[in-house]
């Protein structure tokens, strides 16, 4: 390239003079260029350090402050360089899987850490990588949201109202930012992995942890939840985990690059989380994996070669279980595993969604108020928070909360749809975060990521990661028009 001394421009001859090469500086890297091959041994001692790990924060809370505050802070540093959001997509995955370990083993952390944390980095990260357009269907979503939101600050004190405002709308808030920075980023096949993996480490951690406990403690099990069994937290959060677990591992087990043992490595996941969640006696966790997987073979099955390979390998699960896994669980349990899973009941679920449709019933415009629910259900059944997000928000919201309802599944449908060859993926991804919304609430990090990570942008697409290069060139090189004179280019005026 010539440059011309009278212009801050540059002057591009016609044609190179013969015998010139053309030489071209490569772009910064990011996040869209393959990394390079993941080493394998890293890998598994990245998976394995969470076992010790785990338990040092489980004897000593300080440790699992520590770690919170440290994931943060790195999270936050990859989100200020702008470029880096395959990382950032990381320590999201991170974050929501850490949740729960943080919260059962008392680090001095607030209980919506996870959330806001996420919401933060996400938000942080999109700032510093240029982001400007607003998508409309996330944004109409929180919108959706507001009026219940004045009703409360109007009809509460400013400090319930907060305490009401943040522990109920921070899930949501989190599965919008996340919808947000997974449609700007641009993850490869690889970069996709790397994520779930991030997200399975501190799972490894967790089950430490239940595994400890119920080594060091004699477990007597029943008809209910099994706190014990559950690294003495709740249930209900850690089974909810764990099959998020399974549904992760699984996606691992889809990716066609991947060797035959790291396949059975993560096969083997697959099967350790779902015999924990099984002990936890929450029924929840094993009934989102199984449905999620579920819906992810249903769309595998594309041809008759797929779909004998999805019903071998599904027949071989159901094998081990029914015939190997489950007779020796139950067995372990003194037959309280039969007798749990035989019950079909919802655990008072069904009488608090009808209490809500019932609160809806008599506040239909803006709901009764963001939080309020809580009390007005002890009038017709108990006053429990809510376990499905949907009917809370019917009730809380109103008309604008069934607004918000018919987004969600609008955005869920698009995150299936615009997938094209990873629509399995996508599938298991939304069907996890339907489930959880529908039986746990927003209690947890884990469904608004899950939600958003389905709606991420893949870089194996050749349209977007042709526009995605072009947008980057364009960002470092400033190309004016130019229009040709009988001395050479100079830029047009």
């Amino acid at each position: 390239m010539i440059s011309n001394p009278n212009t801050d421009f540059v002057r591009v001859p016609e044609m190179p003079p013969k015998g010139m090469k053309l030489m071209f500086r490569p772009l910064a890297a990011t996040s869209n260029q393959t990394p390079r091959r993941t080493s394998e041994i890293a890998v598994c001692i990245f998976l394995l350090l969470h076992v010790p790990l785990a338990l040092l924060m489980k004897l000593f809370p300080t440790i699992a402050t520590a770690h919170a505050l440290l994931v943060g802070i790195i999270g936050l540093t990859w989100a200020w360089n702008g470029r880096q959001l395959a990382k950032v997509a990381c320590i999201g995955a991170y974050l929501a899987g850490s949740e729960v370990i943080w919260r059962s083993v008392g680090a001095t952390v607030f209980w919506e850490y996870g959330k806001y944390a996420s919401i933060l980095i996400f938000v942080l990260a999109l700032v510093r990588g240029g982001w400007r357009r607003v998508p409309p269907l996330p944004s109409a979503y929180v919108l959706a949201l507001v009026p219940a939101t004045l009703v409360t600050l109007l009809t509460e004190s400013l400090s319930d109202a907060r305490s009401m405002i943040s522990f109920n709308l921070s899930g949501p808030l989190a599965l919008a930012v996340s919808v947000v920075f997974f449609q700007r980023s641009q993850l490869s096949g690889r970069e996709f992995l790397r994520v779930l993996i991030a997200f399975l480490a501190p799972i490894m951690g967790m089950v430490a942890i239940i595994l400890l406990g119920l080594a060091s403690a004699s477990v007597t099990f029943g008809r209910q939840s099994n706190i014990e069994a559950s690294g003495g937290f709740g249930a209900n959060q850690v089974s909810a985990l764990l099959g998020m677990g399974c549904v992760v591992a699984f996606l691992c087990v889809l990716e066609k690059k991947l060797p035959w043992r790291w396949k059975a490595l993560f096969f083997g996941l697959v099967v350790i989380f779902g015999v924990q969640s099984a002990l936890t006696f929450s029924r929840a966790g094993l009934y989102y994996a199984a449905t999620s997987i579920a819906v992810s073979c249903l769309l595998m099955m594309k041809n008759l070669r797929a779909a004998l390979q999805v019903l071998a390998a599904v027949l071989l699960l159901y094998l081990a279980g029914c015939f190997i896994i489950y007779p020796r669980l139950d067995e372990y349990t003194g037959g309280a595993l039969s007798a749990r899973f035989e019950d079909t009941r919802l655990s008072g679920r069904a009488e608090i969604m009808d209490a809500d449709l019932k609160i809806m019933a008599e506040h239909p415009i803006f709901g009764i108020g963001v939080g309020r629910a809580m009390s007005e259900r002890a009038r017709f059944f108990k006053g429990f928070a809510a376990h499905t997000e949907f009917t809370r928000l019917l009730a809380e919201h109103g008309f604008f909360g069934g607004v918000a309802v018919v987004l969600l599944v609008i955005m869920g449908i698009q995150n299936v749809t615009r997938a094209h060859g990873r629509r399995p993926v996508a599938a298991a991804l939304v069907t996890y975060s339907f489930c959880f919304m529908s039986g746990n609430g927003m209690r947890m990090v884990l469904p608004g990521f899950a939600f958003g990570l389905a709606s991420v942008c893949w870089a194996t697409e050749k349209r977007r990661a042709s526009r995605s290069r072009l947008s980057a060139t364009a960002r470092q090189v400033q190309i004016p028009r130019l229009r040709g004179t009988r001395g050479g280019l100079t830029p047009a005026t």
